[in-house]
């Protein structure tokens, strides 16, 4: 892998003779989908990937076939590159999403990410999901891609005991129907708890059966939906701060309009899928485009992992 973009300014400082050191923490904005391991979801839309560091310009000058390291990024590595920026203490949160998109704007192929996926992709998936508090997902990707729970990962044991987290992430879904499948292993076999974010007009037996599964069911919404502001509020009372967004696009295009996310982390995936597939964010356009700045790049295999940061 290679480092096309510097995540911070030390970059240039860490490259002697040619060789490149090992990545260093992001700037501010320092640190979605589903996940390819037996514990997470198939991609539901997004993860990343790391290179060899390499600071832009000496990289183009390099040709594209060329890395300063031709070595795999450990996680530790990829976990202090994408590690969430500090928050303050007891207030505020930091939502993150991680999304796959093919050259021609696709965010799925029939129906799932994993055909525009790739393994390093599947390495940055699984940082992401070992580094967050809480993995907020749509009701139609929990059907689509066969969410199962979050699980324990040794690599990231040190680190989330440090941190003050627990073994595993929670998986939140948000559904306004409540219309899922409690017998699955989501709800019956997670490490930590299912939370369920809806509205307040959810339909009652519904929430009495998702409790009876053992979920936790918040109210984030005065009527049927969920209200994507009041949603992250509503995990950061709990203490789950550190927030990661796997889609699907509704959901994404939901935080978008809210101006509710804070980084982007999205795989540019060397293919195209013709057709009508749906981008990254879906639902009605916001009436001025929201800005972001590019935190990093990194590159593996044609493969482009970016990380972009609200403005």
């Amino acid at each position: 892998m290679r480092r096309l973009l510097p995540v911070t300014d030390m970059t240039a400082a860490e490259t002697e003779g040619g060789t490149a050191a090992g990545p260093a923490a992001a700037g501010p904005g320092a640190g979605g989908r589903a996940s390819a391991g037996p514990a997470a979801a198939g991609p539901g839309a997004g993860g990343r990937a790391s290179a060899g560091p390499a600071a832009a310009a000496s990289a183009a000058a390099s040709g594209p076939g060329s890395s300063a390291s031709g070595r795999e990024w450990s996680l530790d590595e990829l976990a202090d590159a994408y590690a969430y920026p500090a928050l303050p203490a007891g207030e505020g949160a930091w939502l993150r999403a991680n999304m796959v998109s093919s050259l021609d704007g696709a965010g799925q192929h029939d129906g799932r990410s994993q055909p525009l996926s790739s393994d390093a992709d599947m390495r940055i998936f699984g940082t992401l999901r070992g580094l967050a508090d809480v993995v907020v997902v749509g009701a139609e990707t929990v059907r689509l891609e066969g969410y199962r729970p979050a699980r324990a990962r040794e690599a990231f044991a040190a680190r989330r005991a440090a941190a003050g987290q627990g073994p595993a992430p929670v998986i939140a879904v948000v559904s306004a129907s409540l219309n899922l499948d409690f017998s699955l292993p989501l709800f019956t076999e997670p490490l930590v708890p299912t939370l369920i974010l809806t509205g307040a007009a959810a339909p009652p037996d519904r929430v009495r059966a998702a409790r009876a599964a053992g979920a936790e069911v918040l109210t984030a919404g005065d009527g049927a939906g969920v209200e994507p502001a009041r949603a992250k509020a509503a995990l950061a009372e709990r203490g789950l701060r550190r927030q990661l967004t796997e889609g699907g696009p509704r959901l994404l295009g939901q935080f978008v309009a809210a101006e509710a996310l804070d980084e982007l982390c999205l795989t540019v995936s060397p293919t195209m899928t013709a057709g009508s597939a749906q981008r990254i964010a879906g639902g009605p356009s916001v009436a001025v485009p929201t800005r972001f700045a590019v935190a990093s790049v990194l590159e593996q295999d044609g493969f482009l992992f970016t990380r972009y940061l609200r403005i």
